[in-house]
């Protein structure tokens, strides 16, 4: 064997043990999240079709509109939650006709490391859904747990 290769294999075997780690106590313990609620709200939206294509694939352009949104109100022991929300000043003259709180999107904030499902046909977070109604959605905490709540979005007429 050549000298190159012997340094090779004594290289690869020095950085195979000091690469491994035999420890396995004394390890602190991470906490579990138990949080299974809804915080906040990120956004309210209203999205629509453009005038323009899409130069790459000829598809219509789609644009959306932030609604303004206030009063989010929050209460863990029932599962209950509202928010209030309006067309904002800013909000396109052409499309103020055409809303309706049928065709809303809705972001939420929830609880650190849980994951949000819609239950029950409710609007699905991050697409255009049916805010015109309540909407139910179970909360899966970290740790396994589950909540379920209900989210109602009120519109305020200008």
């Amino acid at each position: 064997m050549n000298m190159k290769k012997i340094f090779n294999i004594i290289t690869i075997l020095l950085l195979t043990v000091f690469t491994t780690s035999c420890l396995d106590s004394n390890l602190e313990d991470l906490d579990t999240y138990k949080g299974k609620d809804i915080i906040g709200i990120a956004g309210v939206y209203h999205r629509y079709y453009g005038s323009q294509t899409i130069p790459g694939s000829g598809e219509q352009q789609v644009l959306q509109s932030a609604l303004s949104y206030d009063n989010f109100q929050a209460d863990a022991e029932t599962g209950t939650s509202s928010f209030e929300c309006k067309l904002p000043s800013n909000f396109p003259a052409e499309e103020r006709p055409k809303f309706t709180m049928s065709n809303v999107v809705v972001s939420l904030n929830i609880s650190t490391a849980a994951m949000i499902q819609p239950i029950d046909g409710a609007a699905v977070l991050g697409k255009p859904g049916d805010w015109s109604k309540p909407n139910k959605y179970e909360i899966t905490a970290a740790d396994g747990s589950k909540k379920v709540w209900t989210i109602t979005a009120y519109f305020l007429q200008e």
